[in-house]
């Protein structure tokens, strides 16, 4: 801010200026002359305007400059940190400001985990500053982490070598915190690979799952291995950063298997065939084998085993297995209940088709019908006007191809080509619990209800028209609204975490490797958004603040 004119008598103070600059000359013809100023000190006096025998023909005012200020009689100038100050002069007929403007020596990074200097050359007749003091003052200011003195004084050597400005010179960082690792089971046998699974180079492992693995009496499947707590960080200033603690996985077994809690050993009771749900869900049951389709001849299977049925499930009938179920033809308009997880070598047909799996489904191509998987969904070729719904990711094969319908996934979605100029639109959406999306549905629609009850009694009874009805009418629309507002539809967090959700959600993506056409539906959590034109080869992440979606090439 500008400061009043001190006094009747100003024109009798003069300005001290009580720090040093100097022209820095180089020998180099491509650096050209630049004004140095010497280092001070917070808190320390840059001006004064002082009393001079002989009258000043001008009134002097002391004007603040960045990191400086004013002192309250309007006679002085301190430094607000530590830095290079330099002199500015505006001049009038009879009146000269003077402001100082102090580039500061220290910059810390927002996050607290960096610490940067500015560093100006020596100038003639100041103090010279020494790696040694330059930690000293770093000190000063809080920094306590990932100092070097030797590589303090390197950089105060260079400067004065180099009569050179060195900028932003990082001479601190904080250590980060490593993370605890989650649980896992490490299996003391070969159980194959699981598809899906996302590979270290980014590419999806589209192996087919080994089924059917046999196990002895006694034999050791797998140990847990227990999370690891991590270690925390600490940032420049030697405050401690929390890690995040690995988490937990729960373990369940079957009454064919027992888990001992205290060394992580996971056995088999008997003989049989291993059941791996979800990578920490385990049972061994026995093997079923049928031959032919599942019609009039075999009549509904309802089985505790693993099932590997040879040919198709036809129209109206229904299996229900505790374990595995692998079938080798089709599912058509029939009903699948699988404890374990699920391999549809061919596809599933018809409206009428309700696959319900616990685990992992995989299937080669999909016309109607309706999937819910508790685990991953692999789509090997096509669905089509279908509605699949899973609590871990979906992913097509690279030259898959999806058409109209809905797919809800709890995780991310990858898939090849999305939509069609000659179909309904395809809705995708991601890290989104499927059941908590029913209800987010229901609300909509009981929303739009109420504000079309509340637009048609305004119509008949007028704008200004007050009373109860009207009243609750909108006392409900608010309440609705609020809990749009709160509902969190991310998996595995509360429905009133919505800041946790959104971290979650910050991994989430949807990716299309070929052609995603226009008019296409997209969610990632609460934010939506419409393709407008065909695109190929292209991510949808969450924005930052949560609210829309970005679109990035592959």
């Amino acid at each position: 801010m500008t400061a009043p004119f001190p006094s009747s008598d100003s024109q009798h103070l003069c300005p001290d200026i009580l720090f040093r600059t100097g022209i820095i000359s180089n020998d180099k013809e491509e650096s050209p002359s630049f004004e140095s100023a010497e280092l001070v000190r917070k808190d320390q006096c840059l001006v004064n305007l002082v009393k001079k025998t002989t009258a000043s023909p001008r009134k002097n005012t002391l004007l603040e400059g960045p990191h400086t200020v004013l002192s309250a009689d309007n006679t002085s100038l301190a430094a607000t940190v530590d830095g290079y100050p330099f002199l500015s002069r505006q001049r009038g007929a009879d009146t000269e400001t003077l402001s100082v403007s102090l580039i500061p020596l220290l910059s810390i990074a927002e996050d607290k985990m960096e610490a940067a200097i500015t560093l100006y050359p020596s100038v003639p007749g100041g103090h010279n500053l020494t790696g040694e003091r330059l930690f000293e003052i770093l000190r000063d200011n809080g920094i306590q982490v990932g100092l070097d003195s030797k590589y303090l004084q390197e950089l105060v050597h260079r400067c004065d070598h180099e009569q050179a400005v060195l900028s932003a010179q990082t001479v601190a960082r904080g250590i980060l915190p490593l993370d605890g690792r989650d649980s896992f089971l490490r299996f003391d046998i070969e159980i194959g690979p699981f598809p899906g699974k996302i590979l270290g180079n980014g590419k999806i492992d589209f192996r087919e799952r080994k089924m059917f693995v046999g196990v002895k009496e006694g034999q050791v499947i797998a140990t847990k291995i227990p999370a690891t707590a991590g270690t925390p960080g600490i940032n420049v200033l030697g405050a401690e950063i929390p890690q995040q603690a690995g988490k937990d996985i729960p373990v369940t077994v079957s009454e064919d298997a027992e888990y001992d809690e205290a060394n992580g050993v996971i056995r088999a009771l008997r003989s049989g065939i291993l059941s791996l749900v979800n990578e920490n869900s385990i049972k061994v049951c026995a093997k079923q084998i049928i031959s032919g389709d599942i019609d009039f001849s075999t009549g509904n299977i309802e089985s505790k085993d693993a099932v590997e049925i040879s040919g198709s499930v036809l129209s109206g009938f229904e299996v229900h297995t505790l374990g595995d179920l692998l079938i080798n033809g089709s599912v058509r308009s029939a009903s699948i209940h699988c404890q374990g997880n699920l391999i549809i070598k061919e596809g599933i047909i018809g409206k009428d088709s309700k696959i319900q799996v616990r685990g992992d489904a995989d299937f080669l191509f999909m016309e109607l019908g309706h999937l819910r998987s508790g685990g991953r969904v692999i789509i090997r070729k096509q669905a089509y006007y279908s509605e699949i719904m899973a609590d871990g990711d979906i992913h097509g094969h690279e030259d898959s191809q999806i058409m109209a319908g809905l797919l809800l996934s709890g995780g991310s979605i990858s898939l090849g080509s999305v939509g069609s100029s000659n179909a309904p639109p395809t809705l995708l959406g991601a890290g989104i619990e499927p059941e908590r999306y029913v209800r987010y549905i229901q609300l909509h629609s009981q929303l739009h209800t109420l504000e079309k009850e509340l637009q048609l009694w305004l119509q008949r009874h007028g704008q200004q028209t007050k009373g109860p009805h009207r009243q609750a009418l909108q006392e409900s629309i608010r309440t609705m609204n609020y809990n749009l507002h709160k509902l969190n539809l991310a998996p595995g967090t509360s429905l009133d975490e919505p800041e946790i959700g959104l971290k979650y959600l910050r991994g989430i993506s949807i990716i299309v490797h070929n052609t995603i056409f226009a008019g296409t539906h997209l969610q990632i959590g609460k934010a939506c958004k419409t393709v407008e034109q065909d695109l190929k080869a292209i991510r949808f992440l969450l924005s930052n603040d949560g609210n829309t979606l970005i679109a990035t090439d592959l």
